[in-house]
């Protein structure tokens, strides 16, 4: 019973990881296909992500006191 519980530890989290990679491959290829582009649009994508879900008050305090 132990072995079966230690094997769950970790098949789950290679699961995850499985499952993840699965999920994003078809982004992965797009942006490989569409080199150029999609280099130009992750930096926006990033951009904007990075703008709207910063701690800006922490970083304000941090940087600028």
């Amino acid at each position: 019973m132990d072995e079966r519980q230690e094997n769950r530890k970790w098949v789950e989290p290679v699961v995850k990881i499985v499952l993840s990679l699965a999920a994003l491959f078809p982004v992965y290829a797009f942006l490989y296909v569409t080199f150029p582009a999609s280099v130009i649009a992750f930096y926006l994508i990033s951009a904007v992500l990075l703008a709207v879900f910063a701690p800006w008050d922490k970083l304000k305090e941090k940087f600028l006191s």
